[in-house]
């Protein structure tokens, strides 16, 4: 490939990619938080419970739904399409790569927040039940949510590392 429009070419082809990618990303992220604002909206509608610690108990264990494997599928392919639009963008000076690296670092922060709410929800489903059958298959159901939330942090830390290496810095004033 020594002719420089073939190259020219490719570059334009896996930054069309990279774009593409993104956008995808942006948009499936967008929908997991529409949908976590929705559970959000619907615990705050909860005035009165039939749960032994209270109301509160149960606008978390609400919020909480967000943490379970069934639920962040939707956040699995951002994360991915984060990371590949990444590693497509990386090393190309393209006005996208900041909307890719914004892309990434959210899906990653968004990943972390509901980290913490499966963590908390392992813990407040221990201390519910924990002597129960149903009580253990719903703590391994949060546990699974745990492993896929923690792969998406992995993929998002791995390009953000590889799209620092190859981002063309500005010069220092």
């Amino acid at each position: 490939m020594d002719d420089p429009l073939e190259r020219l070419a490719l570059e334009q082809r896996y930054l069309g990619w990279a774009r593409a990618l993104a956008t995808t990303g942006w948009l499936v992220l967008l929908a997991y938080l529409a949908f976590l604002i929705g559970l959000i909206r619907r615990a705050s509608a909860i005035s009165s419970s039939s749960f032994e610690d209270g109301v509160w108990g149960q606008r978390f264990e609400v919020v909480a739904f967000a943490s379970l494997p069934q639920n962040l599928v939707v956040l699995l392919p951002a994360g991915a399409a984060a990371a590949g639009a990444s590693v497509l963008a990386s090393g190309r000076a393209d006005q996208s790569s900041m909307w890719i690296t914004q892309l990434v670092r959210t899906v990653a922060g968004t990943a972390y927040v509901v980290a913490l709410l499966g963590i908390l929800g392992v813990v407040d489903e221990f201390w519910q039940t924990p002597d129960s059958i149903g009580g253990t298959g719903s703590m391994l159901n949060r546990i699974g949510g745990l492993l896929m939330v923690a792969a998406v942090i992995r993929i998002c830390l791995e390009a953000e590392r590889g799209s620092a290496a190859h981002t063309p810095r500005s010069p220092k004033l």
